[in-house]
């Protein structure tokens, strides 16, 4: 980035002037005011939701709307775009917490009836969504991002329910592993359908071998920089003294450290010579969290954790504010959108993404002949929908410029739905198990 310093005017009818870092990538610090505004106003407006039972991310995109209206009647919507880099951050500490929560001991005392479910019904969400849309006129390289955002599960709010109702039996059991394994499947399947839908988009005529190839090394090289940097941080929190007062602060930087350098390479691709491999920004820093988990103790992750834990909530606050923000320009930005083919696109993600998780987890019970009560009642528990699905639309719209609004505008407007419809399939179906230990559940 270039160093030099210049003046400019913030707009033409304002006398004010801004200081401002020239070159790629510009930063201006009337930004920071928006980002200051944004973290403060999706607190305050959690804050609010919950109290009338809405899950706390519904208000962090509420208050998005509303800023993003503000923005927009300001004419001050460009200053959303050096908040990019704010989302990229937020999504890499989201996938770096789930690969944390893939651990190997864990994994193997799961059992294979949890790993064929999760696969049966993340596969046929993907397939389902993807053919559907694909009949309903969606381009094959759309349709294939669609499917694969559609294998996201949220599991804040079917974690919190299953503590609130005091649950206790096979379904519990099932669906508490499964949806931290189902978003790392999710992200696999989406790392390499977008490789493959972007292989797609170039539009000439590419052999098989070609077609694959680039999902192939993005895999590859996605594995190989999360694996590297994560024995690094692993390395750093082995080293550091257990018993000393600021482990802490070691364990956070450690992590701040693996999550940036793995987010900027992602970003940035590795070059050789006149070749360049791109990199996936959701699962690089997901297989660092993977390998940080199973290198270093029990004790030593719990510990990162909780301060990890304490770091980023301004981080999320202000990732779905501004995913709330951006729908608001884009739908006031965008001269032509087509709603009605938007409102029938989203409302056939909806629908088929229900059918799919639905339908597949039954199928993957039967197949391994699990008890009627996880056949019947599994996938209404996996309806909600929020973070990892809204990180992967903002990182479609990134690959996809002329499609990646229309992807972000639908993902958004199907987590809001999801936000109130998710929870009450998650309710009905521990309720009409039988495995909630209070008589009421308001």
């Amino acid at each position: 980035m270039c160093s030099d310093l210049v003046y400019i005017n913030m707009k033409e009818d304002v006398n004010v002037n801004i200081l401002m870092l020239s070159g790629d990538g510009v930063v201006t610090y009337e930004s920071l005011i928006v980002l200051g505004a944004i973290v403060l106003l999706g607190l305050f407006m959690g804050k609010i939701v919950e109290k009338v039972r809405i899950p706390y991310i519904t208000g962090y995109i509420l208050a998005g709307l509303l800023l993003g209206g503000i923005l927009v009647a300001l004419n001050f919507e460009d200053l959303m775009i050096n908040l990019e880099v704010i989302s990229s951050v937020a999504l890499g500490f989201i996938a770096y917490g789930i690969g944390r929560e893939l651990v190997f001991s864990k994994l193997r005392h799961t059992g294979a009836e949890i790993i064929v479910i999760t696969i049966a019904q993340a596969a046929l969400t993907t397939a389902v969504v993807s053919i559907g849309l694909l009949l309903l006129g969606v381009s094959l390289p759309v349709a294939l991002i669609f499917g694969a955002i559609a294998t996201a599960t949220e599991p804040a709010s079917i974690m919190l329910l299953t503590k609130k109702m005091k649950t206790k039996g096979p379904l519990t059991d099932t669906l508490i592993p499964l949806v931290g394994l189902d978003d790392a499947v999710g992200i696999i399947i989406f790392g390499v359908l977008l490789s493959v839908a972007k292989a797609l988009e170039k539009g000439v005529q590419l052999s098989f071998f070609e077609t694959i190839a680039d999902p192939f090394f993005e895999l590859v090289f996605s594995l190989l920089v999360g694996i590297v940097f994560g024995v690094i941080v692993a390395m750093i929190i082995k080293k550091s003294d257990k018993k000393s007062d600021d482990k802490y602060e070691v364990f956070l930087v450690a992590s701040v450290f693996g999550v940036f350098l793995t987010v900027a390479v992602a970003k940035l691709g590795i070059h050789f010579g006149d070749i360049s491999v791109h990199l996936s920004p959701i699962l690089t820093p997901m297989v660092l969290g993977v390998t940080v988990t199973n290198i270093i103790t029990r004790v030593n992750a719990h510990d990162t954790e909780l301060a990890v834990d304490k770091f980023i909530p301004p981080i999320l606050i202000a990732f779905f504010t501004i995913a709330g923000a951006e729908l608001v320009i884009a739908f006031l930005g965008q001269t032509d959108i087509a709603y009605g083919a938007m409102i029938v696109v989203t409302s056939g993600y909806i629908g088929l993404r229900i059918f799919g998780k639905i339908f597949g987890s039954y199928l993957g019970a039967r197949v391994m002949k699990s008890v009627p009560v996880i056949r019947k009642y599994l996938g209404v528990s996996l309806l909600p929908q929020a973070g990892v699905a809204l990180g992967m639309a903002y990182q479609a719209r990134t690959d996809f410029p002329s499609e990646g609004v229309t992807i972000l505008i639908v993902i958004l407007i199907a987590t809001l739905f999801y936000a109130f419809i998710g929870p009450i399939g998650v309710k009905y179906a521990l309720g009409k198990s039988g495995e909630s230990r209070v008589t009421e559940s308001r």
